[in-house]
């Protein structure tokens, strides 16, 4: 999910011809469930496009409407439904060096941590949706320590909340008019080409990262991390969280970052009084407040 985002409602949506009910109940249970699930906070005005992406489910199950899908969905035999159920109401805008004023950021923060002696360097991208993210991530990554003489250990943790995308985004092919927009040299560097004009990402690139899928409303003890990455990106995501779960989350990352490291996150979120853990760095960058005690950095 980069991010787990939902799309605004178009104007046009409500004009189309409802082929089952879908009742203010409805809507709300559905709104109950994915905030449950998923920690979205769904706005009344996206009751069109909720119709629009559940209804391709209840065809698919050949059910007769909603509040028997809803049914299934909070009943032990619609356990599996719940992944689809969540997928479905998530989309994923995303592509190579989005926002690219934090790669900069990114390269001479790692760059620093290498010339320190650093062995290895860790980042998570917590919304990996089609992988152009992580990517991106890790090719500034390669690029930062490259022609060191001892280059450090470069790991990318890619995770996302939808599992159809992470299938996408660990398979590492693109088209070609997506890989040229990336900067000059980058697409021949890191990726093949296929015979079909698409392009893979190369093996060096695709070995730096580790998929998996990861719900940043459970505990922290399902994600399977350890702390210590120089750098988290969480881009694009909160803004669907509600104010609590916000700081619910970051209150998360903040064991698993270095002392010295970043969280990234996307140009519309703004966490500067929100959590005293952390303090605005740069644009859209924060870095961890100082233990009490200890001496500033």
């Amino acid at each position: 999910m980069n991010a787990s985002s939902l799309p605004s409602a178009s104007s046009a949506s409500s004009a189309f011809s409802r082929e089952f009910d879908f009742t203010e109940r409805d809507f709300e249970r559905i709104r109950n469930a994915i905030r449950h699930y998923a920690g979205i906070s769904l706005n009344v005005s996206k009751k069109d496009m909720v119709y629009g992406r559940l209804v391709k489910r209840i065809r698919s199950l050949g059910l007769g409407g909603f509040a028997v899908y809803l049914d299934l969905l909070e009943s032990p035999a619609g356990r599996s439904e719940l992944e689809l159920f969540v997928n479905a109401l998530t989309t994923n805008l995303t592509y190579f060096f989005r926002e690219e004023h934090h790669f900069p950021l990114l390269a001479e923060h790692l760059k620093a941590r290498a010339a320190a002696g650093a062995t290895e360097l860790r980042i998570w991208c917590s919304a990996a949706s089609t992988g152009e993210e992580p990517y991106s991530i890790a090719i500034t990554a390669l690029e930062a320590v490259s022609g060191m003489a001892r280059a450090p250990r470069i790991e990318v943790v890619a995770s996302d909340l939808d599992t159809q995308v992470l299938k996408t985004a660990a398979e590492g092919v693109y088209a070609a008019d997506v890989l040229a927009k990336l900067p000059p040299g980058l697409s021949a560097r890191y990726f093949d080409r296929l015979p079909d004009g698409r392009g893979k990402a190369k093996a060096a690139l695709r070995e730096r990262l580790r998929f998996c899928r990861i719900n940043l409303i459970e505990s922290p003890v399902s994600w399977g991390l350890k702390s210590g990455f120089d750098a988290i990106f969480c881009r694009n995501v909160m803004i669907y969280f509600d104010r609590a779960t916000q700081l619910e989350v970051l209150n998360k990352f903040a064991p698993l970052l270095r002392p010295d490291g970043l969280l990234f996150v996307g140009h519309s979120e703004n966490f500067h009084q929100a959590n005293p853990r952390f303090r605005l760095r740069g644009k859209t960058v924060y870095s961890l407040e100082p233990a009490a005690g200890s001496a500033p950095r």
